[in-house]
């Protein structure tokens, strides 16, 4: 687990972003996900192992990145973007945590706040992906590989839904336990019923 934490750059470099930006690719992409994340279930019995899949995982990493950063937890937004988290983690070894909105019917508050922990500081500040879709995306391909399998589905909701919907939508979402089907999980942006041409998707 150390030596996957200390070359996490090296190992995930290499994701290619199957769309580009623009109208017909990220936007329409961002949201189809959006949609899609607004009109699930609030909770689907199905999609919970996927869920509990993440603990194990997160709160190991979560002590790997505590040795190395202050994690503050804290009850505002502390950073206007995440090129201020990013400073703050990387050279000052301070990491604020926003613990709002963080009501899960799977995760406790403190789960949840770690696996926000575990998101920014491996897959933003270590990989150095911004805040817009195709950085979330980026980082999602990322944070995926070191996921179990049976968390990938999960994972996918908490980073990819969510990120889709508040871009679109402008607030944070409720956090719902569902897989979002119609989305290929390892090549992000396909989607059931497009076709990729020239990086933008078609409807069939």
């Amino acid at each position: 687990m150390k030596k996957l934490l200390e070359n996490w750059k090296k190992y995930l470099l290499s994701e290619k972003l199957m769309l580009k930006p623009g109208t017909n690719g990220w936007d329409l992409y961002g949201k189809l996900v959006a949609e899609a994340y607004k009109n699930a279930p609030s909770y689907d019995p199905e999609a919970v192992s996927s869920f509990e899949a993440l603990g194990p995982f997160t709160d190991k990493m979560f002590k790997q990145i505590q040795s190395r950063v202050d994690i503050q937890f804290v009850d505002y937004d502390p950073y206007p973007s995440e090129v201020e988290m990013c400073q703050d983690a990387m050279q000052n070894g301070v990491l604020k945590i926003w613990t709002g909105g963080t009501e899960h019917p799977i995760f406790d508050t403190e789960l949840n706040a770690k696996m926000r922990a575990v998101h920014d500081y491996m897959t933003h500040c270590q990989r150095d992906t911004d805040f817009t879709l195709p950085g979330e995306i980026a980082a999602f391909n990322g944070h995926m590989k070191t996921v179990p399998e049976a968390a990938r589905e999960a994972l996918f909701t908490e980073v990819v839904g969510q990120a889709a919907y508040f871009i679109n939508y402008g607030k944070f979402p409720e956090q719902k336990i569902v897989i979002l089907k119609g989305f290929d999980k390892y090549n992000v942006g396909s989607v059931d019923g497009y076709d990729i041409i020239n990086k933008e998707l078609v409807e069939k």
